[in-house]
């Protein structure tokens, strides 16, 4: 290749290609594993309550707990694409600067929106939670079993864990967004 020729990279194409590719791998998996522990925890939880367990998960809550692993599962294919994104950097008719920014603008969105829907089903477990201790028998009064289901249940507490894993992923997928779009952008600028 010369030096002239449309398919040879630069050094900042490269750093972003290589940027692009390590962070949309480590985005795919880690978001993979939190969602996969989120998803167990959920599903355990669900079962549970069928058979008369923890009653943490209000449906607004546990509604909005699945809706935030749905967008943690839309984040994880978008991590995947940025790593194909990588690859079509190597080729003369790579995406330009401003294709290259709208995905990541994209991407960006979907974490920021499965944060809010995660926070706010973290809002309504915490909520259902606190009213149920506030429900409970008073300290000294003899249980033998909960009858009531007013007893806050340790199962309840595995839903505000599987919550808060949602929630990490998200923070983690809007970190990597925002870090690659600053490379870009910054990489970009010297071209």
């Amino acid at each position: 290749m010369t030096p002239n020729d449309p398919g040879e990279l630069s050094p900042n194409i490269l750093k972003i290609l290589l940027a692009f590719r390590f962070w949309g791998w480590a985005g795919f998996w880690i978001q993979v594993v939190l969602g996969v522990v989120s998803g167990i925890i959920l599903i355990v939880f669900v079962g549970s309550r069928a058979i008369g367990g923890g009653s943490a998960g209000t449906l607004p809550g546990l509604t909005f707990a699945w809706a935030g692993l749905g967008t943690v599962a839309i984040s994880v294919l978008w991590h995947f694409r940025y790593t194909r994104l990588a690859n079509k950097m190597r080729s003369p008719d790579r995406p330009t600067k401003q294709q290259t920014m709208r995905q990541v603008k994209i991407g960006l969105g979907i974490s920021l929106l499965g944060l809010l829907i995660t926070l706010l089903g973290a809002a309504a477990i915490v909520g259902s939670l606190t009213v149920k201790s506030l429900e409970a028998p008073p300290p000294g009064t003899l249980i033998t079993r909960d009858t009531t289901g007013l007893a806050v249940q340790p199962i309840d507490l595995f839903v505000v864990q599987a919550n808060t894993n949602t929630i990490l992923a998200h923070y983690l997928s809007v970190l990597t967004s925002l870090w690659l779009l600053n490379r870009l952008t910054e990489r970009s600028g010297r071209e």
